[in-house]
């Protein structure tokens, strides 16, 4: 299989960090409930981790990315019956001539210039009673110096009253969670920061444990405060 360049625009699960990958994989876990026996779209999929492990709970999955590259890496790596990947950039949804009963896109509309157009075609491929899981990147948290957003992939990053007034011009109904550190991970964030144990061996070091086995758990999604949360996750219904 190709090695692929991590150049910091998606996840790669054999180069990202434990922390980051439980970050973006909490997203997938909080929509298997919602794409339960579904035929489900997932835009934007990356190397298409997300997209195999829906691919356990769903009638059909696709993924789709606009990286032939990586999308190639995905069907080689990825592979269940019941799963296809397409290298289709967001601007060609249209292409599709099916609809899909859900439609998720997992840190994706941030990098999108024209989100306008992307919604349209995102709410014309939903079916009858669909749902569109989105998220996005909390702006106070990913640039919280000011409107341009540090990732260099970053289009535009939305703070919480922006990505529901945006998303609310499509769909009649949203709901709005925010992804948050769990308790463990505040605490060992804190210790960390402090420093007081940076001098044992690693194999001895809590922290440094604690960071090597870091996964969903240690985060939790929330509906209230989410002007502080990581990132922000909605569900929506036309």
């Amino acid at each position: 299989m190709k090695e692929i360049i991590n150049t910091g625009e998606r996840i790669l699960l054999e180069k990202e960090t434990p922390l980051m990958i439980a970050r973006h994989f909490c997203a997938y876990r909080f929509a298997k409930d919602y794409v339960f026996n579904k035929d489900i779209l997932d835009v934007g999929c990356g190397e298409g981790y997300g997209s195999y492990f829906l691919a356990g709970f769903v009638k059909k999955a696709v993924g789709i990315d606009y990286d032939k590259e990586i999308i190639s890496y995905a069907k080689n790596k990825y592979q269940k019956d019941n799963l296809d990947f397409y290298a289709i950039d967001v601007k060609d949804l249209s292409s599709f001539s099916n609809k899909f009963d859900a439609i998720c896109s997992f840190q994706v509309i941030e990098h999108i210039p024209d989100t306008k157009a992307f919604l349209e075609q995102i709410k014309n491929l939903l079916a009858e009673k669909g749902i569109f899981i989105c998220s996005t990147p909390n702006r106070l948290d990913a640039s919280p110096n000011g409107d341009t957003p540090f990732n260099r992939f970053h289009v535009k990053e939305y703070l919480i009253n922006e990505f529901k007034e945006l998303l609310g011009t499509y769909f009649s109904r949203i709901e709005m969670f925010g992804l948050k550190r769990g308790k463990r991970l505040n605490f060992y964030r804190r210790l960390k920061k402090i420093g007081l144990l940076i001098f044992l061996p690693d194999y001895i070091n809590p922290v440094k444990r604690f960071y090597e086995r870091i996964g969903c758990d240690d985060f939790i999604i929330v509906k209230d405060k989410l002007n502080t949360a990581l990132d922000f996750i909605a569900v929506c219904n036309a």
